[in-house]
């Protein structure tokens, strides 16, 4: 039922403006904003899937770094790819921006935390340390074809106005 209507804009109609969202924004009082995602590792496709159209990643700001805390135990898959794509919900900014090729062995125990702070650094993706350009959904996908059969995980992204 949902659709873009003619102004480019998403519309969601009927039972899809029921669903319960997988994350948000914190305020804070401080120039540190932080956005959480609330991922479910089994229903992850191969296919970059938004997460939620009502969570946007400003345009303008420099992503300081990011967290992913273990809530559930990933397993049988490999690993995860976050990242952004524009609002349009087809023209991608970078499918893993935010986490590369994050493994399973990162997220197989309870509580377990990984920071990722630095451009380049392992798991973490290319626009960890760089500023966006445009406003972005949240993308998520498994990089193979194995399937995850349990996991969930938080992914809390740190930003600011440089």
């Amino acid at each position: 039922m949902a659709y873009t209507d003619i102004g480019g804009l998403y519309q969601e109609w009927g039972l899809e403006q029921t669903v319960v969202h997988k994350g948000g924004e914190y305020r804070n009082t401080g120039n540190l904003r932080e956005i959480e995602l609330k991922i479910t590792l089994s229903t992850l496709t191969e296919a970059e899937t938004i997460l939620d159209r009502n969570i946007f990643m400003p345009a303008g700001m420099r992503i300081s770094h990011v967290k992913v805390q273990t809530v559930t135990p990933a397993a049988t898959g490999v690993a995860i790819d976050l990242g952004l794509v524009r609002t349009d919900g087809t023209t991608e900014i970078d499918y893993d921006g935010i986490l590369n090729a994050f493994p399973t062995a990162s997220m197989d125990a309870a509580n377990e935390t990984q920071n990722y702070t630095v451009q380049g650094a392992a798991a973490g993706g290319p626009l960890v340390g760089t500023t966006t350009a445009n406003v972005g959904h949240f993308t998520c996908s498994r990089t193979t074809a194995t399937a995850f059969t349990a996991g969930v995980i938080i992914v809390t992204v740190y930003y600011y106005k440089p």
